[in-house]
């Protein structure tokens, strides 16, 4: 409890704008133990996430940059490519 408070005031303190954001970053919704095809999969989904809210707000290099992660999550994941054979 007292560690997650100061994870929250060090986030205050570094990013002020972040300050009502009350996810922390060590939480997600895979078992404990999950392989790492399960964590790329996961991370797929978070990636993309992140891709659409960087495009929407103009930010398209940051978007650039998301969307490579997102493959190369897709590729440890196992999942084909889009358009690919």
């Amino acid at each position: 409890m007292i560690a997650q408070e100061a994870q929250r005031k060090e986030k205050t303190l570094s990013h002020p704008k972040r300050a009502d954001i009350q996810t922390s970053a060590n939480e997600n919704h895979l078992p404990e133990g999950a392989s790492p095809a399960e964590v790329a999969d996961y991370m797929v989904d978070l990636l993309e996430g992140a891709r659409q809210l960087a495009g929407k707000s103009g930010l398209t290099f940051l978007a650039y940059l998301i969307q490579v992660a997102v493959e190369e999550a897709k590729i440890q994941a196992g999942e084909p490519k889009d358009g690919g054979s």
